[in-house]
């Protein structure tokens, strides 16, 4: 049994900001849970199937040419609607259980202290996000000289055909939103999940690798306001409808405008749903973040398959919700994202023939 040094974890809680008589309490807890936790697997904690637990989500796959409708040539009265209530209870039996079963599991990982890094162990050097996330345009890769739209229940592009994502809030962007939420994951990782965490923004803006100065201070705290105000309904087959979620479930600044002054955060529980089953995708946070946003969405969807499979342009144009009008412009900016990951050795190579891009890892 890997050995948990106490007295240290308790030091890194203290680290963060959290009160020297809650982080012994809490490391306590966790050094009395760890012998019977380490006998679980944690997929069954969180109750993912076996089977799905190393596999990418379902409808990673090409979609199928294949129509669901009803044959033409069936005749009508081969065909049964009045199945159709039946099936819709049974859809709402299943929600109901899946919602229990999540339920349940969230009461457990509770009790039981985990942190996020107890479901979706990363290194420190690496950063994490959710497969459901990377291959959806939540994070736009939109002309900056614009201003962000404010959006209310708007549908948000997803590659993968079985998730649905509607937003409001403030229009996210790749080019820093994205940043931030990947470092606030970091920061909670070895946290247990629901309680808040504190940092600066000399901590952050450095780790984000950005100027330390009152210029990217303001931006850091505008990209924690906007992830903390958005709003996300969340559905897939895998997790079915997920209540209203937040990027952050709250944002604050202690003790403004004083020497000692630092952030606090929380993350919203129910994100921890979105890593089970080894559903998410980590990177070498370095290369990573000096990637432009572009070729950073082009990363999110190759590094997010077992498999690198081809993308159309039309398809990734509308995963970066880009506003480029041209197909040709489009087109060769994608080549320029290809050249700049494939120097940036995240991948061995990545290129544009045709209508389709390619990526070799």
């Amino acid at each position: 049994m890997e050995h948990f040094d106490e007295a240290a974890y308790r030091d890194s809680l203290i680290a963060r900001g959290m009160e020297p008589g809650l982080a012994t309490d809490v490391a306590a807890n966790v050094a009395a849970n760890r012998p019977r936790l380490l006998n679980k697997s944690v997929t069954k904690l969180l109750d993912t199937p076996e089977a799905m637990a190393n596999e990418p989500a379902t409808a990673i796959k090409a979609p199928s040419k294949t129509s669901s409708a009803p044959s033409a040539s069936a005749p009508e009265s081969t065909r049964k609607p009045k199945r159709a209530p039946q099936g819709e209870v049974s859809q709402k039996e299943s929600q109901g259980k899946r919602d229990a079963v999540l339920q349940k599991t969230m009461e457990e990982v509770k009790k039981e202290q985990l942190s996020l890094f107890d479901i979706a162990p990363w290194d420190d050097d690496m950063r994490a996000i959710p497969n459901d996330i990377a291959r959806t345009a939540l994070f736009t890769v939109k002309n900056k000289r614009k201003p962000r739209e404010a959006l209310q229940g708007q549908p948000i592009y997803s590659y993968n055909q079985d998730v649905r994502i509607t937003f409001s809030g403030i229009e996210l962007r790749a080019e820093d939103d994205e940043l931030v939420w990947q470092q606030m994951l970091e920061y909670s990782k070895r946290f247990p999940i629901g309680l808040p965490i504190s940092f600066t923004f000399y901590e952050l803006c450095t780790d984000l690798g950005w100027p330390i100065n009152g210029k990217y201070y303001k931006k850091a705290e505008d990209s924690l306001t906007r992830l903390q105000a958005s709003a996300l309904q969340f559905q897939s087959s895998r997790l079915g409808t997920l209540v209203s979620l937040s990027l952050l479930r709250r944002f604050g600044i202690l003790d403004r405008g004083k020497r000692s002054s630092r952030c606090q955060v929380e993350l919203e529980e129910e994100m921890v749903y979105l890593f089970a089953g080894d559903h998410y995708t980590i990177f070498v946070w370095e290369k990573y973040r000096k990637l432009t946003p572009t070729a950073r969405r082009l990363f999110d969807y190759f590094a997010s398959h077992k498999q690198p499979f081809p993308l159309a342009l039309d398809k990734f144009q509308q995963m970066c919700g880009s506003d480029t009008a041209r197909a040709a412009k489009w087109k060769e900016q994608s080549k320029a994202a290809c050249g700049e990951l494939t120097n940036s050795g995240l991948v061995a190579s990545s290129w544009v023939n045709g209508d389709m891009i390619y990526c070799k890892r």
